[in-house]
């Protein structure tokens, strides 16, 4: 729900006539995640790859140049942002402590490889180790230049542009770069919602083995995949997503205490 909410808020960055029709756009990704993961997991995995490996290189590409624009003077400031107003809260170690947790939340989904070291080929533990390595190196370097150039361009908090929106607005302008990269940013967040569809039907099957959940959760179809499981899960983030109106502020915190 977090991820898919995450994803629109980008598409209405982009336009934003489509603000009062975001919970309809993410009950639809939903649906359409729900139905390529009853399709099984190597479609799914095929279908994932190429947005995930366009998304690596457009942010690789824009922090790049965000950072060579900022160290030669040539980095402005955002404009036209309409600023969420907020009550400033004082620095306490309780803010910390919230500050931190949130920042946990980027290093969820790590433990997607580690689950799925099974799904590696021949030798398995080499191979998710380089994988874990890489992507370890990745979102250091992206974190880090997102969070400085965040800073230098001035971003601010705001419910109708999102920061990485912000950050390649003031880099590309409204160019064809720019559009590129929110689209690879809704795309990538959309699929980061697979992992749940990959490890939680999977999670669910476990415990229903042993008794604690319905059965019916153990139930293979014909794809291989645990169909009642995804279904569960599709529903249930739907549902989340009506509860908040796709509020990702909103969201988070659930996501944050859940992890």
């Amino acid at each position: 729900a977090v991820s898919i909410a995450s994803g629109t808020d980008q598409i209405v960055s982009v336009f934003p006539q489509l603000i009062p029709y975001q919970v309809h756009l993410c009950l639809f990704l939903i649906a359409f995640m729900m139905i390529v993961n009853l399709r099984g997991v190597k479609e799914s995995g095929t279908a994932f790859a190429f947005p995930t490996y366009f998304f690596i290189f457009m942010s690789l590409l824009t922090v790049s140049l965000g950072l060579w624009k900022s160290f030669t003077g040539n980095l402005g400031t955002v404009d036209h942002i309409e600023i969420l107003h907020t009550t400033i809260e004082p620095l306490t170690l309780f803010l910390i402590l919230r500050a931190f947790s949130s920042g946990c939340t980027a290093l969820t989904g790590v433990e997607a490889i580690s689950n799925g070291i099974t799904a590696f080929q021949e030798p398995r533990s080499k191979n998710a180790a380089s994988t874990m390595l890489s992507m370890g190196i990745i979102l250091g370097f992206l974190f880090i230049g997102i969070t400085y150039l965040a800073i230098h361009i001035k971003a601010m908090p705001s419910e109708t542009e999102t920061i990485i929106s912000q950050i390649a607005r003031t880099i590309y302008g409204k160019t064809i770069f720019y559009n590129l990269m929110m689209g690879a940013t809704t795309v990538i967040l959309i699929m980061a919602a697979n992992t749940s569809f990959a490890d939680f039907p999977r999670l669910c099957a476990l415990h229903a083995g042993d008794g604690f959940l319905p059965r019916q959760l153990t139930y293979k179809s014909g794809r291989l995949v645990f169909s009642w499981g995804i279904v569960f899960l599709s529903l249930s983030a739907s549902a989340l997503i009506v509860i908040f109106n796709a509020h990702t502020t909103s969201l988070i915190p659930l996501y944050r205490d859940w992890e």
